[in-house]
This record gives structure tokens, C-alpha cells and sequence, in this order.
């Protein structure tokens, strides 16, 4: 199944790479000659090391082979590109060499790009929610209250909101951690999404809601992530305006011919390409989420290294990976809200409605609660509403 998995992920990203231009005498790993030549080829890394001189040394693979490719530190504009590679990446490079060693001068990976926004002739708002985590002892329910009054007004911009995206974690699940039933103040799932169900009752009905699941939710934890099981979270299947989807999902947005796409991904490998890319490791990217998104996009891959998120391999097709660019992905999971742009493709991680815990204390992680964007999709006017409630969120919990 895994091998299915890998190959079925060769061939999605093989076929976006292939549409480069730039990749003369492109060949498979198994017909480069003994004699050197100036070539192109699509592999997977599977090895990578670094010399005693900080040369980097470079395993790439295809269905046909393997072979080693060495990048000198000298070179510094590829090699900068060389120490970003992740293991099981899939790119293209530009080489010089034979059979058994080629010297590399250029990476390309498969990469987002959007020719141009897309925009709608009515003036539709949509907002992104992640991380409730209904249950936990220190969950904002006021804050959350204060958004739902808010939601239900008078304000223009709340009046024009026909849809919200959830991305996961709308509970704080039971068993999730070792000694979680010290931090909750609901116990059990059912209690916990009858408190959101109660929550999502509130929100008028001609507002449609799109909800994912995340590691907290009451179904598996590997991706793809199935929808929020009707068991423990049977008053979620009661409100007509809730669609639950799967994690991640593509969610299409359609005004006559015009189709507006918004990836949800609960976001479970933003920590690994945060602790293995140096430039994200260096710049504490855990304060800047948005920029490790980036480099899914440009991956075109939610999760490229086997082990950086737990997921269930299909030899079909490899659900993870980016295969229609969005307009919009949307993550949650680091309990911070950050927005970027890339290639015209807007990156949101999501804000949180729940307290600094003593896990996010031990580690550093600083949340940014109560915060939610909110995006016109007539002008691309992108606005970030605060509903803090700061004695709440300074740990009177409500």
C-alpha cells in the first residue's frame, strides 16, 4: 500500500513538473548514459547528507532507478534550494554528470501558481474558525458568544457573510494527551459537541458552514481525516446549514461559471517543515505559521515526508497532495492567525477560541485568540475582526 502510495504521488507531481519548459533532455534515472551530458530528471529524494567540506550529497529516485547527485556549497543559489529539500520531495532538477554521479545546478519544484484572482460580481463575504476546542477548561466560550452576537447584527460586514469554514479541532477530544481529563471541563465527546452544536444552532440559516475534523475530533486521527462521526456528535447531523467534510477538503464556491476553491487542512505537518526547514527553524516560524504553508504550496504536497504527519496510504491516488490550486488554503492546529500571500494563492492559519494551555506554555507557543478574517469575494478586501474578551483570555474561563 505505502509503495502504491509513493507511486501514485510520483505520477500526480511528475505530471505538474513535466509541464515546465525550462527541463531540456529531460530522461529516466535508468537511460542516463556513462558519459557525461547536460540533463534534466523528476525524482523523489529518499537520502540526503552533507559532507565534511558542507557539500550536500543527494539520493534522488524514479520508477526506473536511482542515483546521487552532489550540490557544492560554492554554488550557493542551488544550494540554498538543496538544504530546503525534505526527504520523499518530489522536484525537478537541472544536472550535469553520468550514471554514477550527477553535479546539480538547478531544483525546480512542481510549485502554485494562480494566473489571476478570482473575484465574484456579489458582494459575498466568507470567514475561516479553527481550533474551538469546545470542552477544554480553558476554552473561550464568551469570546465565542461575542462573535456569535456579532454574527447575528447589524454590522455590514457580518450581513454579507454567507459562508464560514471550520479547520478542525472543534472539540478538545477525550484521550487525546496523557492526563487530559485534568485540563477539561467537559468529559465526554457527546457533552462536548452538544456544547458546539449549541454554538452552531445560533448561526442564521442563511449561512452555510463548512466543518473539517482535526487530531481532537471524535474520528481517527490519520489523514484523510473522514467526517465527524455521527456517534459521538449526533446534534452536528440536526443543523441544516452545517456541511461536515473531510480533512483536508476542497470546497468549490460557484457563481455562474466562475468556481472559488478553498482547501481545508487542519494543518498536522506545519511543526515538521517548521523544525526541518533551517530557514523556518531559524526564524521561530511557530510565530509565523503562514510561511511553512508556503512551502506545501510549493511542494504541491500537504505532508511530503512519510512520519511529518500519520496518514493512510492509497495506492489510487495520494489524497494529500495539491492537485487543483486553491484561491484560499486554510489551516489551524498552531493557534495563530497568519495571512500570506503566494503566487496569488491567499494562505490563512487559523486563530483559536481557547486559552494558552500548559503544553503551548512549556513549549513557548504563544496563541493569538478570538481573531477572525473575513474575505469579500467581490473585492478581495480581507479583514481580521478581534472578539477577545481579555479577562477571558487571561484565564477566567467562562
Amino acid at each position: 500500500d505505502f509503495v502504491g502510495a509513493f507511486r501514485s504521488r510520483y505520477q500526480s507531481l511528475q505530471k505538474i513538473l513535466l509541464q515546465r519548459t525550462e527541463l531540456y533532455n529531460l530522461i529516466s534515472i535508468n537511460k542516463i548514459a556513462s558519459d557525461r551530458k547536460q540533463i534534466s530528471i523528476i525524482g523523489m529524494v529518499t537520502e540526503k547528507r552533507t559532507t565534511k567540506n558542507k557539500n550536500i550529497i543527494i539520493t534522488f529516485e524514479d520508477l526506473t532507478g536511482r542515483i546521487s547527485a552532489l550540490v557544492k556549497e560554492d554554488m550557493r543559489e542551488v544550494y540554498a534550494k538543496a538544504r530546503e529539500l525534505q526527504l520523499d520531495d518530489i522536484v525537478a532538477v537541472k544536472a550535469s554528470g553520468n550514471k554514477d554521479l550527477l553535479f546539480l545546478y538547478d531544483i525546480h519544484y512542481p510549485d502554485a501558481f494562480l494566473p489571476q484572482k478570482v473575484t465574484f460580481q456579489e458582494e459575498t463575504n466568507i470567514a475561516f474558525l479553527s481550533d474551538i476546542h469546545c470542552g477544554s477548561d480553558r476554552h473561550l466560550g464568551k469570546c465565542f458568544e461575542n462573535f456569535l452576537n456579532w454574527l447575528d447584527g447589524e454590522d455590514i460586514v457580518a450581513r454579507k457573510i454567507s459562508y464560514l469554514f471550520f479547520v478542525g479541532d472543534n472539540v478538545d477530544g477525550v484521550g487525546i494527551f496523557p492526563g487530559q481529563e485534568h485540563v477539561l471541563e467537559l468529559k465526554s465527546m457527546q457533552e462536548q459537541y452538544s456544547l458546539l452544536a449549541s454554538y452552531l444552532r445560533r448561526v442564521p440559516k442563511n449561512i452555510t458552514m463548512f466543518m473539517c475534523p482535526g487530531q481532537h475530533d471524535a474520528v481517527r486521527v490519520a489523514a484523510p481525516q473522514p467526517i465527524i462521526s455521527k456517534k459521538y456528535a449526533a446534534p452536528l447531523y440536526d443543523i441544516e446549514n452545517l456541511v461536515l467534510v473531510t480533512n483536508p477538503a476542497l470546497i468549490k464556491l460557484k457563481e455562474g461559471k466562475k468556481e472559488f476553491k478553498v482547501l481545508m487542512y487542519h494543518g498536522a505537518s506545519i511543526h515538521q517543515f517548521i523544525n526541518e526547514i533551517p530557514e523556518l527553524r531559524e526564524s521561530k516560524a511557530h510565530r509565523t505559521p503562514a510561511k511553512a504553508v508556503r512551502h506545501m504550496l510549493k511542494r504541491r504536497h500537504l505532508a511530503p515526508t512519510h512520519s511529518s504527519a500519520i496518514y493512510i496510504p492509497s495506492a489510487e491516488q495520494d489524497p494529500l497532495v495539491i492537485n487543483e490550486v486553491p484561491d484560499v488554503l486554510c489551516t489551524g492546529e498552531v493557534h495563530r492567525l497568519d495571512i500570506e500571500n503566494y503566487n496569488n494563492v491567499l494562505i490563512i492559519t487559523g486563530s483559536c477560541w481557547q486559552s494558552q494551555t500548559p503544553f503551548e506554555e512549556k513549549v513557548g507557543n504563544i496563541p493569538d485568540p478570538a481573531k477572525v478574517p473575513v474575505l469579500n469575494l467581490k473585492t478581495r478586501e480581507l479583514k481580521v475582526l478581534d472578539f477577545n474578551i481579555s479577562d477571558e483570555s487571561k484565564g477566567d474561563t467562562g
